[in-house]
């Protein structure tokens, strides 16, 4: 946040004309879901605090930085804090938090307590999307101009995101003077102060966010030269700078000595090369694009079994976005894998379902074993959007590389030694469905409000090995592949 904040905003003091300006999202941090549940949807309605003092050390932090470093907005989430599946927390005053089970848009404590009061933020309050009318977690015995009301008003919010309903706006404000409550009831455990929107808390609002348009200069000049935009975007050392990022990024998790392939190491060498993604059809046109940049360089076949070597780019995909499945979120790499149901309440079921987060995962086994049966090695980069477990991918490879939605390009340079790998991983990779369970009450055996490099504090010892490991995967030279782990060479 300290970093690309200021770069992004022009400043170290706020968005600039020459900015962007910033919102930082989702407060107070996404990380504690249950179980991966997304809050797109009922079932991931709840952020769980299940250790102590994780709120406060885990997901607080960037939030502080970015409101020191001058974000223009903050946006709350669309969850709410599970207090009975929660120990105490304290906020950032050493505190006991108040977790009323409201959405975080509706929480007053978090945004104005929190956020405001202890962080210091005054920036604007960008709610999420949808959660007037649809993610209401909390609030559903509210209606929409009473959400409306409660979010603004009381909680502090000074966007509704998406909200383009102007008559629920104005209804939420005349409740306010016309004595509507007067002859309608109040909602159990809510004052009409707290539903109605005031003049106060309009001015405050549109105060809010017409500074940031006044520092971006929209009033003076709203628009910008379409020439000179594509100039800047064109400037060639930025896209270098781009370039160099990626191939800084790309993490080296695995080498028996194949790397690097260079010209002399490729030469007279037949090399197999296919993309593997969710997508069939995805996959089709992204492998044709890899042979496609691969042809003026490199001796292909469409044959592993006559490979020398084989580069496969694996991008497994697996809870997109408003495509819930009927069980916990996927982290394997698999095809047609039989998993559990779980039932509204978020507990497993007998009954199951397939999951396949890649398509054509079981030929990654065939293809390593017809190349190595012809003495070749095998060479695989894994796209990392989540924390996948690599399982069913590590023990087939000779060498395995890690990428971000990283420019392919990039991790060819790595490949094939025009670029020596330095970079080290941002996150801890699961090492297996044992370290994922989710036990009949719906609790999961390392907890969820833990990132990955911490969650051996909390592991059972059964799980442990010799060096008190338990949740990292560990491949066959030992190595962990968790947070800052990167080969170089």
């Amino acid at each position: 946040m300290a970093h690309i904040i200021p770069r992004i905003q022009g400043s170290d003091h706020g968005v600039t004309e020459d900015g962007v300006a910033v919102t930082t999202k989702h407060f107070p941090g996404g990380g504690a879901r249950e179980n991966g549940f997304d809050p797109h949807y009922a079932a991931g309605q709840w952020n769980v605090y299940a250790t102590p003092g994780s709120l406060e050390t885990y997901h607080l932090p960037p939030f502080a930085a970015a409101v020191k470093a001058g974000t223009s907005s903050i946006m709350p989430y669309y969850s709410k804090p599970a207090a009975a599946k929660s120990v105490v927390q304290h906020d950032l005053a050493g505190n006991t938090v108040e977790m009323k089970p409201y959405g975080f848009a509706y929480n007053k404590y978090f945004i104005d307590t929190m956020l405001r009061g202890q962080m210091g933020f005054d920036g604007y309050i960008n709610s999420d999307t949808g959660i007037a009318h649809n993610m209401a977690w909390g609030v559903e015995m509210l209606d929409v101009p009473e959400r409306i009301g409660f979010a603004v008003a009381n909680a502090g919010v000074d966007i509704i995101s998406g909200l383009f309903d102007n008559e629920a706006g104005m209804e939420a404000y005349n409740r306010g003077k016309n004595g509507y409550y007067e002859t309608h009831p109040l909602p159990e455990g809510f004052a009409k102060e707290e539903l109605t929107l005031t003049d106060e808390a309009l001015d405050r609002a549109v105060a809010r966010t017409l500074t940031e348009l006044f520092a971006l200069g929209m009033f003076e000049n709203p628009y910008r030269d379409p020439d000179e935009a594509a100039r800047i975007v064109a400037t060639p050392s930025d896209w270098e700078a781009a370039a160099d990022a990626h191939r800084r990024s790309v993490v080296l998790l695995k080498n028996d000595g194949t790397l690097p392939l260079t010209a002399d190491k490729r030469a007279n060498k037949k090399i197999y090369a296919e993309a593997f993604l969710k997508n069939a059809k995805h996959a089709a046109d992204s492998t044709a694009a890899l042979r496609k940049e691969l042809a003026d360089t490199c001796t292909l076949v469409d044959d592993p079994a006559q490979a020398d070597f084989a580069l496969l780019f694996v991008s497994p995909s697996s809870g997109e976005y408003f495509n819930a499945t009927p069980g916990y979120l996927e982290l394997d790499i698999c095809e047609d894998k039989t998993v559990c149901n779980v039932d509204a309440n978020g507990k497993p079921m007998a009954d199951t379902h397939t999951e396949t987060t890649l398509h054509g995962g079981k030929r990654l086994a065939e293809i390593a074993a017809s190349v190595h049966a012809n003495g070749g090695k095998v060479i695989t980069n894994v796209n990392i959007t989540l924390a996948w477990q690599l399982g069913n991918v590590e023990p087939l490879c000779d060498v395995l590389l890690a990428g971000f939605d990283t420019y392919r390009s990039a991790t060819l340079d790595v490949i094939f030694g025009c670029f020596a790998p330095t970079g080290k991983l941002p996150l801890t990779l699961p090492r297996g469905d044992a370290v994922l369970a989710v036990n009949a009450d719906g609790v999961c055996i390392s907890p969820n409000d833990v990132p990955g490099y911490d969650k051996d504090r909390y592991m059972p010892d059964s799980l442990k090995d010799e060096n008190g490991k338990a949740y990292a995967y560990r491949d066959a030279a030992g190595n962990y592949y968790e947070y800052g782990f990167g080969l170089e060479g």
